[in-house]
């Protein structure tokens, strides 16, 4: 199993408008932690909950974290929680930091489609790749422009926006966009995409891209190392794209995925994913042979309704052979063996509730940890401890 000395990190919800990122051992003690108000939505505005605190939070090898505020900038903080970059960009949802220096994020643009039929309002999602020295912007690809490049897969996407065309909705978000435009400040950022989520339905959410990892070669060659993976909510479905060649590698998941989250790449080639279920109404953790283009192995919990995480989440392997579980909902992380033994259970708790209690949780290596573990009375790490508890599960009472 896990290694003892693993920790694990997080970003509670419900710790706006100070949100910290809280670094715990195996034990659920809360031993380091960052916080940072800077970028974040004022109060009185009232903002909606994808808007509040930080999406995801990764740590660096040098004990850097890097925290995503939503749709407004990345920011990287030293262990004492000061800046050491702010990059003001609309990212949103996951990051990968990669070992040739390069931080790979997702951001998201309004973009105005047209025919054929009526024009249609999107809320493209881009792959934007930053220097991870300076935090300045290197690349930006349309994620919308290289999914469109795969035959098949843009009549996939075609057959979405006809559907969400059909819809009154659509009209609004068209008449949002034509008004932003003549203000002249269709420019990306959480006011514009405030304004377009808030229409019914969300018709211009096509996409909603939700996790991306940077990957190795594929041992068959399926794709090549520095490609990546990325995970679209709405159409439930994985992708691999091949960023210098403009052009999909290998694509899987309608009618199989609903709603997943954190594909991940294992070391035989195959993929891991955390599949919500939305409208299953269970979650389950499925791999995937990509050679097959069919699940190879799932876990459900039993009964399967005992895990249901219909937003965030995740699935990671560890190092040890098992697998963690981020049950965010719940505000809870499992760690599960192959032939679903539960070998260590957390809960977290807040002061007030969210949708989820946290993006995801993620496993951090014990070298990676101990770059920052030292004096542990910081403000920061004080200012987590009074807000947040968090506390080891009966692993009877699991799934």
């Amino acid at each position: 199993m896990l290694a003892p000395d693993t920790h694990f990190l997080f970003s509670p919800s419900a710790t706006y408008p100070n949100p910290v990122a809280c670094l715990i051992n195996r034990d659920a003690e809360i031993v380091h932690a960052w916080s940072s108000d800077l970028d974040q939505p004022d109060p009185s505005t009232a903002p909606p909950g994808y808007l509040r605190g930080w999406n995801h939070v990764e740590l660096g090898a040098d004990g850097a974290l890097y925290a995503t505020v939503p749709l407004h900038s990345l920011l990287k903080l030293a262990p004492d929680s000061s800046l050491i970059w702010r990059a003001e960009l609309p990212v949103h949802h996951d990051l990968d930091i990669t070992h040739t220096g390069q931080v790979f994020v997702l951001t998201e643009q309004p973009r105005l489609l047209g025919g054929p039929g009526d024009p249609f309002v999107l809320l493209d999602n881009s792959i934007t790749v930053l220097d991870d020295v300076t935090g300045a912007t290197t690349a930006t690809h349309s994620l919308f422009d290289l999914l469109m490049s795969d035959a098949n897969l843009s009549v996939v996407i075609a057959s979405h926006i006809d559907r969400r065309r059909r819809s009154p909705h659509h009209h609004a978000a068209r008449a949002i966009y034509h008004d932003l435009a003549c203000a002249g400040s269709v420019q990306p950022g959480r006011d514009a995409s405030r304004l377009l989520r808030d229409v019914p339905g969300s018709p211009a959410d096509l996409l909603h891209a939700n996790t991306i990892e940077v990957l190795r070669a594929h041992p068959a060659g399926l794709w090549s190392v520095g490609d990546v993976l990325v995970s679209m909510r709405e159409l439930d479905t994985i992708v691999v794209v091949d960023l210098s060649g403009n052009r999909v590698r290998w694509w899987w998941g309608p009618g199989e995925l609903s709603g997943q989250h954190q594909p991940t790449m294992l070391a035989d080639g195959h993929l891991l994913v955390f599949d919500n279920g939305q409208r299953r109404g269970f979650s389950r953790v499925v791999e995937v042979d990509p050679i097959r283009h069919a699940i190879s192995w799932q876990h459900l919990a039993d009964p399967a309704r005992n895990l249901f995480c219909a937003v965030a989440g995740g699935a990671e392997p560890l190092a040890g052979g098992s697998i963690l579980i981020s049950d965010a909902q719940a505000g809870q992380a499992l760690e599960v063996a192959r032939d679903g033994y539960t070998a260590w259970a957390v809960r977290t708790l807040t002061a007030a509730g969210e949708r989820a209690q946290f993006y995801r949780m993620a496993a951090v290596a014990p070298t990676t940890a101990a770059s920052v573990l030292g004096p542990t009375d910081g403000p920061a790490t004080r200012s987590a401890r009074d807000l947040v508890r968090c506390e080891l599960l009966d692993l009877a009472r699991t799934p």
